[in-house]
């Protein structure tokens, strides 16, 4: 039997930390977080997209927050622009470099989820552990990076989290979450996740018996001064009653329903919770913190579609922690070359956006635009029957033009959205909507079964048809 001395043991080690991927670790977050930055690049399908852009230019030449809809001509409700800082952001990217600015913003925006994402993981793991949970948080979100005013709860989300959790560890307040969720109220509607994320860890920091009662009264201020300074954003009490504007129609919404058993995101965002429930059941020692926030993203990944990527940042540094124990190895601070690495991939990744933006998003990815002429000539004010996906591209390239359908669906009844569901199917009773909403053309999807029952009742006369869109215009 060999003997191994304490000089082979170390020598051993030191063949392992040799390894090709120890030796490349420090390059890999690097190169996830290029991913982050270039998958955006391409035309701007994100119907969403186009009306936050409207909604920014709106709100830069009115002020108001809170305003009746003056672009759609069939809402019914009060328009409540609580995402109004990146709506303005997107609109300063659109007046000055048009939609190519818009999709170089969004790969800014996303580049700054994964490097929120890294900094949470790398505080509790190596660069290689830290590259391998972004690279699977990156699958996870991979739906879910748009050009929508959400980037904004992804990355604050893991800023918050990571926050908390080293409150957990050194029982200290973080006072500065205050005004970043104040920030965080006037950019999207899910900022309440940071202050529940506070008030879960408080909670688990006193069943777990970390420090006093009174310490955690001290620190259970942070989450409800946060609460009670989102009511002083611009758009002032309302903010709290804005989320629940969805409330009534989400079982019309696709991204307010549960993901699909398959969906990568789903897979992604379940292989975390695994990693972290292994951890918790291997060690022995359940920890109350890292229950109720598996618990928090497991709801969040398994309920809703729209919410499944943030359920995997949230987890994301815990896995990371779960992952770097299986290692046994000492974390440590990001060395120069890695903190370089990062830095050289961002601004190159960014530059390289610059460039290839202008070709690549020159020009819509949704929308008729071969009718951009036709529609061009329409008068002021003509009330479009459209696709629902088209609604914030008729807002954004024909301002003067009213659609009677976008993705503003809180905006919208439950009987206003089932009438233009019927219309576009041309089910039984179609003929009502258009005189409900008072269209006098129609630009809709050339295969949408509406478009031969209008042409069939010879009430609608086919004035152009070109891409795949046809535009109709009423005789009546």
């Amino acid at each position: 039997m060999a003997v191994v001395t304490d000089s082979m043991a170390g020598a051993a080690r030191h063949h392992g930390s040799s390894s090709p991927a120890a030796r490349l670790g420090w390059l890999l977050p690097a190169l996830v977080l290029a991913l982050f930055a270039l998958k955006p690049l391409g035309p701007l399908k994100d119907p969403d997209a186009y009306w936050h852009v409207v909604a920014g230019e709106h709100l830069t030449q009115t002020g108001q927050f809170v305003l009746h809809d003056p672009f759609g001509a069939a809402t019914e409700k009060v328009w409540i622009l609580n995402q109004w800082l990146p709506e303005v952001l997107m609109y300063w990217a659109h007046a000055a470099y048009g939609l190519p600015g818009v999709v170089w913003l969004l790969c800014f925006g996303t580049l700054l989820v994964g490097l929120a994402v890294y900094a949470a993981c790398r505080r509790r793991a190596s660069a290689l552990v830290s590259a391998l949970v972004l690279a699977v948080t990156f699958v996870a979100l991979s739906g879910s990076l748009s050009p929508r005013p959400q980037l904004v709860t992804f990355a604050l989300a893991a800023i918050t989290t990571s926050a908390w959790l080293t409150t957990r560890e050194d029982g200290r307040a973080r006072w500065w979450l205050v005004p970043l969720t104040w920030l965080w109220a006037c950019s999207h509607g899910m900022w309440f996740v940071g202050p529940a994320i506070g008030g879960l860890v408080v909670v688990g920091m006193v069943l777990e018996q970390r420090g006093s009662v009174r310490q955690a009264a001290r620190l259970a201020v942070v989450p409800v001064l946060s609460v009670a300074l989102a009511a002083l954003t611009p758009v002032g009490p309302r903010l709290f009653v804005s989320p629940f504007q969805v409330s009534g129609v989400t079982g019309l919404i696709s991204e307010w329903q549960p993901p699909g058993l398959a969906d990568p995101g789903l897979v992604a965002a379940m292989l975390l919770v695994a990693v972290v429930v292994v951890d918790q059941v291997v060690r022995g020692r359940g920890e109350w913190t890292v229950a109720l926030l598996a618990v928090l993203a497991l709801v969040l990944a398994v309920t809703w579609s729209r919410t499944t990527g943030l359920a995997a940042v949230v987890l994301a540094p815990l896995a990371a922690a779960a992952i770097q124990r299986v290692t046994r190895e000492t974390v440590s601070s990001p060395p120069r070359r890695e903190r370089l690495a990062v830095l050289v991939s961002g601004v190159v990744s960014l530059v390289l956006a610059a460039f290839i933006a202008p070709a690549a998003a020159a020009t819509p990815g949704i929308g008729p635009n071969g009718l951009d002429a036709a529609l061009a000539r329409l008068p002021a004010g003509t009330v479009v029957c459209n696709d629902q996906a088209d609604g914030g591209w008729l807002m954004l390239q024909h301002p003067g033009l009213r659609p009677t359908m976008d993705t503003r669906v809180e905006l919208y009844t439950v009987e206003r959205i089932r009438a233009y569901l019927g219309f576009i199917a041309a089910e039984p009773g179609w003929q009502t909507y258009p005189q409900q909403v008072g269209c006098t053309y129609a630009a809709l999807p050339a295969d949408a079964a509406a478009v031969p029952a209008m042409r069939a009742t010879g009430n609608w006369q086919l004035v152009e048809q070109s891409g795949g869109y046809a535009l109709l215009r009423s005789r009546v």
